[in-house]
């Protein structure tokens, strides 16, 4: 187990770092565990779909997973930043659907993207709730969007990686065989 002191203005606080992440630890653009302060929001704001049924989550349940935070650019220079989440893999782990070959994220417009199980083993895939530390909205690709460590690896500027960037996530599903 690492220990690592986080210090944010006028709070000091210790975040313990252990499992998949710490691996990502020290790895330039790699995400990193962030205290935050947690949202209160209740709402259901993802719903989840496995095997063993649905799983609703509000923004401060997702929230309370973890919080880890990139800056990392994006495919849209505009969206460039700071972004903060759980990451992917508790999400998925916290409904049972870690396992799954693959998922699909649904977007509330419609669009959807199938994500293999080897991206959230492999990198430190953020279900974003924050841009630049604040809570995304609608009108800025939120209230969740699946954000990449871009900057953590060449591989990922890769064209195959721009379509799983899904921004308005609503639902995440394990996607039945192939």
């Amino acid at each position: 187990m690492k220990m690592r002191v986080c210090l944010k203005p006028l709070l000091l606080s210790v975040v313990l770092v252990c499992g998949p992440a710490a691996a990502f630890a020290e790895t330039p653009g790699a995400p990193r565990a962030v205290t935050l302060t947690i949202s209160k929001a209740t709402a259901p704001l993802l719903t989840l779909h496995g095997a063993s049924g649905k799983v609703q989550l509000s923004l401060a349940e997702l929230e309370s997973l973890g919080m880890h935070e990139v800056r990392t650019t994006t495919f849209w220079p505009e969206d460039d930043g700071s972004y903060s989440g759980p990451l992917l893999r508790d999400v998925l782990q916290r409904a049972g659907l870690d396992k799954a070959d693959e998922i699909r994220v649904r977007a509330k417009d419609g669009f959807s993207q199938v994500i293999p199980r080897q991206d959230w083993e492999r990198w430190p895939v953020l279900l974003a709730t924050r841009h630049d530390g604040q809570p995304m909205r609608p009108r800025n690709k939120g209230p969740l969007r699946i954000i990449y460590p871009r900057d953590m690896s060449p591989e990922l500027a890769d064209s195959v990686y721009r379509l799983r960037w899904v921004w308005l996530v609503d639902s995440i599903e394990a996607k039945a065989g192939r």
